[in-house]
């Protein structure tokens, strides 16, 4: 392997060990709902973060869990029309 694909992968393994997997309930703690709310939007409205499933286990990428935040911020009330 040469030097330069060394540290390609050495920098892709950096960055996904360095971003966390949340658990739901740590998930719904983040973003200040109850676990059942984030159930919720997991399984029928599809209007939550996105998630991914390891095994049986659900986990939040801590940095989807930013993004979806920042993109629901709104300068006025007017907005709320875009997330229904």
């Amino acid at each position: 392997m040469g030097y330069r694909r060394k540290l390609e992968t050495h920098a892709h393994l950096t960055r996904a060990t360095a971003e966390r997997l949340l658990t739901p309930e740590e998930a719904a703690l983040y973003l200040g709902v109850a676990l059942q709310t984030l159930s919720h939007w997991r399984t029928g409205r599809g209007q939550g973060p996105k998630y991914c499933r390891i095994g049986r286990n659900i986990r939040y990428p801590e940095l989807l869990l930013r993004e979806w935040v920042e993109a629901r911020i709104q300068e006025s009330t007017t907005e709320n029309e875009r997330f229904g």
